[in-house]
């Protein structure tokens, strides 16, 4: 039997606005507009609850009221008087075959220091509430706010109810004004859709093994059609699959606690299936599976999973890279992480390893946890953050907010020193480096003393003479005393905001504190602020710069964050776990050695392992290529770690560098150090033409054994070089410099001029290479700049500056040539140019006629050195 509440329930709801307004497959299960549910006439709604006690006082007037603002006439609404509230519906039956979603109309008048929130709560038979997933909280509204709540799963086994609740909380001052109102609640299920792979954190080393797999339960029709999206990480589609789902009759029962319906009644819950597809991955890198159920009335539910396929990389056992999981929030078991830490290129984890009495088990998994880590050289990284709930401070609650200093330095460490004993015990001897605080933590670097107190304190925590390395938290911007000693071996520093790659090369840059290693973290850019490619070149540029710049260790912050993490908040990879991985993989264990200059003028960085092999990592905002002999086993790998062989065209390997970075493997580590070491002495030509000028370049014999060769250095067209071959002999480890003489054109034009020298060397065989370098041709006193603007009469406008940093004042003429016959060459006058800019201004008509077109500006000194400077410009709007 139904009871006539819950029958006059169940018509209140027929009338209501219908599931199909609200969302397209759901099944209303509870409404109620408060205009009819009052039987008893008494202002308060049938079946609904109140909950008293500390801060929800009787007195707190909660009732029915009319309000034309609301759906129906009527609202529930809680009155201010010094104290809050939690009002909760009646309890419907719920089955975890489906997913639930809540949406409400809540407002608030009046209210200066309290707030409120609508809340779904999934409780046991007796009301316990088990799981629950709330709104925004909310103060003072404009009128009405509609709240959505969902879809929510449910995953606790001992579910059997759902309840609508709101709750009014008082703020740090009570209100004696105001309310909050609620209205328009609705309650529905939607068909259960569990979207998941053959893996626990969907990352592979091998393509042909990833299986993704739809489960369905609850979907009005029985053969849906389930559809598969391969996706690439820019989200473009690389192939698909539609599969139609065989589902089956289920059935659910009702639970007994329901107050909505009779709990005698088992009724029809839908259909249910499942269905795999095996992606057609062709090769390495981050993908997206996108699936969705399709049925008559349109596609009505999908999911997007993240699989990331890595390719087989060798991580040096002692690298700088390491994951962070202090004061993160981890969604994987130490089971799983320890197969998943090995496949992301790190050497380091940091965990939170303070646990109590309570938590054996865990003190047991830890234990195993680091032996299983240790195996696969990865260092743990023991942190003391917040206490186990179970110790008492006191029987005082300890703040969320709590810094590892107001802890453990001003509380008697006779009240937690015990639980740590324990901890301290069982893991010194299994990890040797702690860490006082999470990284954020920098409270001992404003603690008045700090050496005497970190001092102390080790004393207390390794008082057994445990071999172990100290550390703590650093902000960045704090001046470090270098002159005195610390009584601790690691800093970890950190900022807020976080430090771009190059804030971060200057501050490494600052000498460090004697004694004590420097770690350092890097932290991606927010993931809604910025797109992928942006992203991944700040995540490049960071390791990088910290890499060169001589960080110590270099751990990835909040690896599992869906703003900026490496993975998900729930354990599945993000877009920049392969490029971290690619590149803590391969920059790990090596030394920083310089950068090439390359014809193209991409930047690049030189590193060397500890066998001798050279990495090139290069990168270029404007796509092109480079084209240069870097060895004989050259592989270009990308960010995500895919790995091609360039193509060769004239003895020469052909680099597409794009503004991703790409690393460049293999390269002959003997022709990389001698492009290093080759320079010209001199990097400034006078601009005196026709006149010899002397120079010297300097070689230096990279081999491990005695070479001879030659070395061409080639110039513009009209540059004369004179010898135009020069021939040497050097031993292993020799530098030797050999001159030669250049007399510029006299249209040789001013400024950075890039040249070619093209070595010929007899090692253990022979090797054929080019290195580029550049001279600046005119003086190095004078600066000139050349713009131009096309005027709203269509009046070419010229402007040239130029500037003297000389303490002689000198003159000159200058000759502005543009292209055409009809345009003649004008001419200006500098009278006693100093340190002060100089501006001229040339007019062209019919301007428009020259955009595109180059022009020729040639600045002749009168007098003195008669230095000529020629210059050109192309002509821009």
């Amino acid at each position: 039997m139904i009871n006539a509440t819950a029958w006059f329930l169940l018509c209140t709801a027929l009338v209501a606005p219908t599931s199909e307004q609200r969302h397209i497959d759901a099944v209303q299960i509870f409404y109620c507009d408060f205009s009819e549910n009052d039987v008893n006439f008494d202002k308060w709604p049938d079946e609904w609850r109140r909950t008293y006690g500390p801060n929800m006082p009787h007195y707190v007037e909660v009732e029915m009221q009319d309000d034309e603002t609301a759906i129906k006439g009527r609202c529930l609404t809680a009155k201010l008087n010094g104290g809050g509230a939690l009002i909760s519906s009646p309890s419907v039956a719920i089955s975890d075959n489906f997913g639930y979603v809540v949406e409400a109309r809540i407002r608030g008048q009046g209210s200066q220091h309290s707030r409120a929130q609508v809340r779904i709560e999934f409780c046991d038979e007796n009301r316990n509430v088990l799981e629950s997933t709330s709104s925004d909280w909310y103060q003072n509204t404009d009128g009405w706010q509609k709240i959505h709540i969902g879809p929510v799963n449910v995953t606790h086994p001992d579910v059997r109810v759902a309840i609508v609740t709101m709750a009014v909380e008082e703020g740090g001052h009570v209100d004696l004004q105001g309310s909050f109102s609620l209205d328009d609640i609705w309650l529905a299920r939607l068909p259960r859709m569990y979207v998941h792979t053959n893996s626990p954190f969907n990352v592979y080393d091998d393509p042909k093994n990833v299986v993704v797999t739809c489960e369905l339960s609850g979907i009005r029709e029985q053969d849906p059609f389930i559809h598969f999206e391969l996706l690439d990480a820019s989200s473009h589609k690389l192939d698909g699959n539609t599969i139609q789902l065989a589902g089956k009759l289920i059935h659910e029962k009702l639970s007994k606690s329901s107050e909505f319906i009779d709990s005698s009644v088992e009724r029809p819950a839908g259909y249910a299936g499942a269905t795999s597809w095996q992606p057609p991955i062709k090769q390495y890198g981050f993908y997206r599976v996108k699936v969705s159920m399709q049925t008559a009335r349109g596609t009505l539910k999908d999911h997007m999973i993240s699989i990331a396929v890595v390719p087989p990389m060798q991580t040096a056992s002692r690298g700088e890279f390491g994951w962070s999981l202090a004061g993160d929030d981890i969604p994987l078991s130490f089971e799983q992480l320890n197969l998943l830490l090995p496949r992301t290129g790190i050497s380091w984890v940091k965990l939170p390893v303070w646990y109590g009495e309570s938590e054996a088990e865990r003190g047991e998994q830890l234990v195993l946890f680091t032996e299983q880590l240790a195996a696969k050289d990865i260092d743990v990284v023991g942190v003391l953050d917040h206490p186990p709930e179970d110790l008492d401070f006191f029987g005082k609650e300890i703040p969320a907010d709590a810094s590892i200093a107001d802890l453990l330095s001003n509380v008697d460490s006779s009240v937690w020193l015990p639980s740590l004993d324990g901890v301290l015990t069982r893991l010194s001897l299994r990890v040797r480096w702690w860490q006082l605080g999470v990284d954020s933590d920098t409270s001992y670097a404003h603690f008045p003393n700090a050496e005497k107190e970190v001092r102390e304190l080790r004393e207390k925590l390794f008082r057994f003479g445990q071999d172990v390395s100290l550390g703590l938290g650093w902000p960045w911007l704090e001046a470090v005393p270098t002159e005195r000693r610390a009584t601790w071996d690691f800093q970890q520093l950190s900022a807020s905001p976080p430090l771009t790659g190059d804030e971060l090369a200057t501050y490494l840059d600052l000498p460090p504190r004697k004694g004590v290693a420097r770690w350092t973290l890097v932290e991606p850019l927010p993931r809604s602020d910025y797109d992928l490619e942006t992203r991944t070149h700040d995540l490049m540029q960071q390791m990088i710069s910290a890499k060169i710049h001589g960080a110590t260790t270099i751990f990835a912050a909040k690896p599992f964050d869906d703003e900026v993490g490496l993975m998900s908040d729930t354990g599945t990879p993000s877009d920049l776990l392969l490029p971290w991985r690619t590149a803590a993989s391969l920059l790990s264990g090596t030394r920083y050695i310089g950068s090439l200059q390359l014809p193209g003028g991409s930047e690049n960085r030189l590193f060397e392992d500890k066998h001798g092999t050279v990495l090139m990592v290069v990168w270029n905002r404007q796509p092109r290529q480079e084209t240069l002999n870097l060895g004989d086993n050259i592989q270009v790998v990308d960010v995500w770690g895919r790995s091609t062989t360039p193509l060769i065209k004239n003895n020469r390997h052909v680099l597409d560098v794009t503004s991703l970075p790409k690393f460049v493997t293999g390269m002959n580590a003997a022709i990389t150090k001698m492009r290093l070491g080759s320079r010209f002495i001199e990097t400034n030509i006078p601009s005196v033409f026709e006149m010899s000028h002397p120079n010297s370049i300097e070689l230096y014999n990279a081999f491990e054994q005695g070479i001879g060769g030659t070395a061409r250095i080639v110039g513009p067209e009209g540059w004369q070089i004179v010898p135009d071959r020069i021939d040497f002999k050097l031993a292993a480890g020799e530098k030797a410099k050999r001159p030669f003489h250049i007399t510029l054109p006299f249209d040789a034009i001013s400024g950075e001029t890039p040249l070619r020298v093209d070595f010929e060397v007899n090692a253990e065989k022979p090797y054929h290479f080019s290195v580029y370098r550049t001279l600046n041709v005119g003086d190095k006193d004078i600066e000139l700049e050349l713009t131009t603007r096309l005027s709203d009469d269509g009046i070419l406008v010229v402007e040239q500056r130029m500037l003297n940093r000389d303490s002689k004042p000198v003159d000159f003429k200058c000759f502005l040539y543009a292209p055409g016959s009809e345009r003649r060459r004008q001419r200006m006058q500098v009278f006693q140019l100093t340190n002060n800019w100089d501006i001229k201004t040339y007019n062209y008509s019919h301007g428009e006629d020259l955009l595109g077109e180059e022009l020729l500006l040639r600045v002749e000194e009168l007098g003195g050195e008669r230095r000529v400077l020629n210059h050109r410009a192309i002509v821009e709007e």
